[in-house]
């Protein structure tokens, strides 16, 4: 008996540590989602981030005053994201995306559900503002799953932020590590997610699942934030798709599905899709982020 309660545990640990390393250096398709990529059109800068770190990232400007920070989400790069900087980039608006540091082919660090990819996020959004081009153009964050997490946790640090689109983040990092074993794998969260949780804190030193988008959300009640959410549970449970909604104040709005999987709003409503957010971000950015963009710091010398 005792040697089986062993070999159930033992193997338990291996499938949670295995589980945490792949999640860690997942692989990272294109993804396009059969848009053309704008790398051709697109600046390439380096962003600097730490004392001494750098991002990569895309700048295609537009023709007006305002700036779109794009946001990839888990296992994915910036190419993923021009799926969207396309009609962005059509009403006008520059769009500026980067390669998280967890992402990117070169000097990659660990998926941790927020703590370094905040901070690439807070990078971008700083050398966005000390650029002088930007520096008082309205900013409008769009993230999509992990990206949507962070760009939700940016805006409610920074009031410069003029508005947030939020495709499927999740509402937090412990319920998404939870889900992960429920929704995708089909195994019970409880004890894999936290011996999960732990295994990442082992190998990154931080909490894979301490981000609490949810108190973020409600930091942004008088935020214009539009939330698109799907509810067919094969990435995130419904609950956290209502934890979100409920977190939503009264400069918020939900658009929530129920025909599509995660993140795929884009790809089965395409036009649909584009004419809601469209014309959230031209209500919020070019017509209304003058309020925001008064309050951003003044460009670095």
């Amino acid at each position: 008996m005792r040697n089986a309660v062993l070999f159930f545990a033992s193997a338990l640990l291996l499938l949670a540590v295995g589980s945490a390393w792949l999640a860690l250096y997942p692989t990272v398709p294109a993804d396009l989602g059969g848009v053309e990529s704008m790398d051709g059109r697109a600046a390439h800068v380096r962003i600097p981030v730490g004392d001494d770190d750098e991002l990569d990232g895309w700048v295609v400007h537009g023709s007006r005053p305002g700036v779109v920070l794009l946001f990839a989400g888990y296992a994915r790069d910036h190419r993923r994201m021009w799926r969207y900087g396309h009609f962005l980039n059509a009403l006008g608006l520059t769009v500026v995306t980067v390669d998280f540091r967890s992402a990117r082919a070169w000097g990659r660090k660990p998926t941790t559900l927020g703590y370094w990819e905040l901070r690439d996020a807070r990078a971008t959004l700083d050398w966005v503002r000390s650029r002088a081009e930007f520096a008082r153009s309205p900013v409008a964050l769009y993230g999509e799953s992990l990206g949507a997490a962070a760009a939700l946790a940016l805006a409610a640090e920074r009031p410069d932020v003029s508005a947030v689109v939020a495709d499927c983040p999740f509402a937090s990092g412990d319920a998404a590590i939870a889900d992960g074993f429920r929704c995708v794998l089909h195994l019970p969260a409880f004890p894999l997610a936290q011996l999960s949780r732990q295994v990442g804190l082992w190998c990154t030193g931080q909490d894979p699942g301490r981000l609490d988008v949810t108190r973020a959300l409600r930091a942004l009640r008088n935020r214009p934030v539009l939330l698109v959410q799907t509810r067919r549970g094969d990435r995130f449970s419904p609950d956290q798709s209502d934890r979100l909604v409920a977190a939503l104040g009264p400069g918020g709005e939900a658009w929530t599905l129920d025909d599509v999987k995660h993140t795929e709003a884009w790809l089965i409503h395409r036009e649909d899709y584009e004419r809601r957010v469209g014309r959230f971000v031209v209500e919020h950015v070019l017509a209304g982020g003058a309020t925001a963009a008064a309050s951003a710091p003044r460009p670095r010398p």
